[in-house]
């Protein structure tokens, strides 16, 4: 028994020394050694920061749809066929005489807009072609209209300058349409006789209903 004693002691001396050749050092910590393992694929995918997500916005559109231009361009047709643009006329002094006499005699009394709608049923009437080929003939009418020739306002007075200018203005085409493609007109106080009975009422300006 005291011979195999120091065999045993040999052999366990043998296994702790062959045990301590495969510990880690002391040196090497266990974090290390994980960086120095390099990563598998897998391991790449699972550790990569996600990408940040962006939410992106529409962008507005610069095209007005198509439903809204539909609609649209019914309304603008109507409002072109209901005021067609004024268009110049010839502005001679006789002309300018004649209107401002019609738009001091009906409308003298009444607002700017009362006015361009008296001298603008003139040019409506010329345009026509029934009433006369200049304005003084259109007012010289018979039957339509005052005696202008016996009919003298002063001159001096602020109603006779709103005439005149109301008169160049509606010539040359630059008043926009108040009583647009109207060709008669009487005064509102007045019952309506069997000629405007017939007629297509166009609008009310101030005293005045007008008619095409």
């Amino acid at each position: 028994m005291f011979i195999k004693r120091p065999s045993t002691l040999a052999t366990g001396a043998a296994v702790l020394l062959a045990i301590s050749g495969i510990v880690i050092p002391a040196s090497v910590s266990y974090a290390a050694e994980l960086v120095q393992t390099p990563l598998l694929p897998y391991d790449l995918a699972a550790t990569a920061p996600s990408a940040p997500v962006v939410a992106v916005q529409p962008e507005s559109p610069s095209i007005t749809p198509p439903a809204a231009a539909e609609t649209a361009a019914p309304a603008a047709i109507a409002s072109a066929e209901a005021a067609p643009p004024a268009v110049p006329v010839s502005a001679d002094a006789d002309s300018v005489e004649c209107m401002a006499k019609v738009v001091l005699h009906e409308a003298g009394n009444q607002p700017r807009a009362g006015k361009i709608a008296v001298a603008q049923t003139l040019v409506n009437r010329l345009k026509a072609g029934r009433f006369g080929g200049t304005i003084c003939q259109v007012v010289n009418q018979r039957g339509q209209f005052f005696q202008i020739a016996s009919f003298h306002p002063r001159r001096d007075t602020d109603g006779w300058q709103d005439a005149v200018e109301v008169a160049h203005e509606v010539l040359a085409g630059q008043a926009e349409p108040v009583a647009p493609g109207a060709m008669f007109f009487r005064a509102s106080y007045a019952p309506a006789n069997n000629f405007f009975r017939t007629r297509q009422r166009v609008t009310t300006v101030g005293g005045h209903i007008f008619y095409r």
